[in-house]
């Protein structure tokens, strides 16, 4: 096999892998009963953060650095015309570069998407509450607050230990 041959063996092999990707991912419309595992994009069981990440290492990623690498030795030895020193130099050029703007690509995408409405402790200090159940002298009640837009109800004690009654705000 030529190194041509190999190369666009490589970007041959990212196109195929990126089209069933998409086939299997409902791309197209085809698959909207798949079963999607929280594991699948990065969250590990028992991860109660919920945060998406990914990975150099991700398939896509991978898929990604394997077709611009067939892509930039297929341009170097076929078009440009060179030897296989520098066509082996773009390839690998073209494969971490793109891989790694794809890469830059989802985390932003993720990052940015990832929107909770869950109210985490520190949003939560300071703001006012309504009482729904007594909070007893050096003992817990119940409260109930706005955060971000949502109602919570929640279980709460005075911070100095004195006993609060049902009020509402």
């Amino acid at each position: 096999m030529t190194l041509t041959g190999f190369f666009f063996l490589c970007l041959l092999a990212g196109l195929v892998y990126a089209i069933i990707s998409l086939i299997m991912s409902g791309g197209f419309g085809g698959a909207a009963g798949t079963d999607v595992h929280p594991g699948d994009a990065g969250v590990e069981h028992g991860d109660v953060s919920g945060e998406v990440t990914f990975s150099p290492l991700s398939p896509t990623v991978i898929a990604t650095f394997i077709t611009a690498f067939g892509a930039g030795g297929v341009v170097g030895t076929a078009g440009l015309r060179w030897s296989a020193g520098p066509s082996l130099g773009l390839a690998l050029g073209s494969g971490l570069a793109i891989g790694y703007l794809v890469l830059a690509v989802l985390r932003a995408v993720y990052t940015r998407t990832q929107g909770s409405s869950e109210a985490h402790a520190g949003a939560i200090i300071g703001l006012t509450a309504e009482v729904l159940a007594p909070i007893t002298e050096d003992g817990m009640g119940e409260v109930a607050y706005v955060c971000r837009g949502t109602r919570y109800t929640g279980s709460a004690r005075s911070a100095n230990g004195t006993r609060i009654e049902k009020r509402s705000l």
